[in-house]
């Protein structure tokens, strides 16, 4: 009975250790499918999300210092240009860049009214 129940022990054994090494490996594979996916998805945001923020940021004239650029990683600084634009953008304060678009809009608008009713009366 003895020999039976060692081998039980054993067999029980044996499967709890292979249990807990495939259980080992199995997570081993996601953390480096994940790190896979969080470089790919980095590579992704520093070369087509973050440079759009940039050049908004530039239009807003918001300063390299509120901009993120010394967040590690890119996630932290797209998250950070993100706030950064939506807060210039929600105070309502248009910087001079666009005042000068609209403005320059407006003279276009008047221009084109000009002419046609100079048109008309010829």
């Amino acid at each position: 009975m003895t020999a039976g129940l060692e081998t039980l022990i054993a067999a029980l054994g044996g499967a709890l250790v292979g249990a807990g090494v495939a259980s080992l490996l199995i997570r081993q594979g996601a953390r480096g499918r994940w790190s896979r996916e969080r470089v790919e998805i980095e590579t992704r945001l520093r070369r087509t999300v973050v440079p759009v923020l940039e050049r908004r940021a530039d239009v807003l004239g918001i300063p390299p210092a509120r901009r993120g650029v010394d967040d590690d990683g890119a996630i932290e600084l797209t998250l950070t240009l993100a706030q950064a634009i939506d807060t210039v953008e929600t105070s309502g304060d248009l910087p001079f860049g666009d005042t000068l678009e609209v403005a320059r809009e407006d003279v276009q608008r008047e221009l084109r009214e000009a002419r046609g009713a100079q048109s008309k009366k010829r």
